[in-house]
C-alpha cells in the first residue's frame, strides 16, 4: 500500500484528525485489504514516520564558514517536504504528542548543535552564545514550520517563514561583520526527486559518518549521530 498516500492523509490532517477511512479512500484499498498490512492507525502513522526518517539525507557545500553551511542545511531541510507528502505526513505526525521522543528531531538537534559549536571554534559567534541552545530554538521552529504550512502550495510561506527567522537571528548569535556575508538563500537549490516510498522500495541508506559536520549532514534524518 503506496506510503505517499497514507503520508498525504497525515500531512493535511494530522494523527488525531486522520481517519482510517480517509486513508482507504485515498488508497484505494478496501478495509480488509488495509488491516491486512496494519494492525491499528497508529502503525500506519508509525511506517510514514519511519520512511521519513530513514529517507533524507541532505548535503551542505564544504567551505571555511560554519555559519553559513548551518543556513544552507536548514534551508535545504525545509525544502523537501513541500513537494514529498511522505516527508510532509513525518514531519507533522514528528510533532504530535504520540510520537514525543521521536530520533527525527533529536537527531536534527544534534546535527545543528554541530555546526553551531564549529562555529563557536571559528570565532563565528558571539561569545555568550551557547550551541545547544541556539540548536534547540532552531529545531523548534522547524518542528512547527511544516504544522502551519503543511501542503505543497504554502511552499512560499514557508520559505518566507525561515528567511524571517535568519533576519531576526543572525544578529543574534553571529559577530556582526560576518553576517553581511552570509547568504540567505531565500529559494534553496531544487531538492532531488522524492524516493520511492512504498514498503516494497528499500529505504535509502544512512550517510556514513565524516569527522566535521559541515562536509555533509549525516543522515539528519537517518540513522547518524549528527556529529
Amino acid at each position: 500500500m503506496c506510503c505517499a498516500r497514507r503520508g498525504g492523509v497525515f500531512a493535511e490532517r494530522g494523527y488525531h484528525g486522520a481517519s482510517v477511512g480517509q486513508i482507504m479512500d485515498r488508497s484505494n484499498v478496501t478495509k480488509g485489504g488495509i488491516y491486512f498490512h496494519f494492525a491499528s492507525k497508529e502503525a500506519m502513522a508509525a511506517g510514514v514516520l519511519e520512511a521519513g526518517q530513514n529517507s533524507v539525507t541532505i548535503e551542505v557545500p564544504d567551505g571555511p564558514v560554519s555559519l553559513q553551511a548551518l543556513i544552507t542545511l536548514v534551508n535545504g531541510y525545509a525544502a523537501p517536504p513541500l513537494t514529498d507528502p511522505v516527508l510532509r505526513g513525518a514531519l507533522r505526525l514528528a510533532g504530535e504528542r504520540e510520537f514525543e521522543g521521536s530520533a527525527w528531531h533529536e537527531r536534527l538537534h544534534l546535527t545543528l548543535t554541530g555546526l553551531l559549536t564549529d562555529a563557536a571554534h571559528a570565532g563565528e559567534l558571539l561569545s555568550h552564545i551557547a550551541p545547544a541552545e541556539t540548536a534547540d530554538l532552531i529545531t523548534t521552529v522547524l518542528a512547527g514550520l511544516h504544522r502551519y504550512t503543511p501542503v505543497p502550495t504554502a511552499g512560499d510561506g514557508a520559505i518566507e517563514r525561515i528567511a524571517a527567522m535568519w533576519r531576526h537571528l543572525l544578529p543574534s548569535i553571529a559577530i556582526p561583520a560576518l553576517i553581511p556575508a552570509l547568504d540567505l538563500q531565500l529559494r534553496p537549490p531544487e531538492p532531488a526527486a522524492p524516493e520511492d516510498h512504498s514498503e516494497e522500495a528499500p529505504l535509502m541508506s544512512s550517510v556514513g559518518s565524516t569527522p566535521r559536520a559541515p562536509l555533509i549532514a549525516r543522515a539528519l534524518l537517518g540513522n547518524g549521530t549528527g556529529r
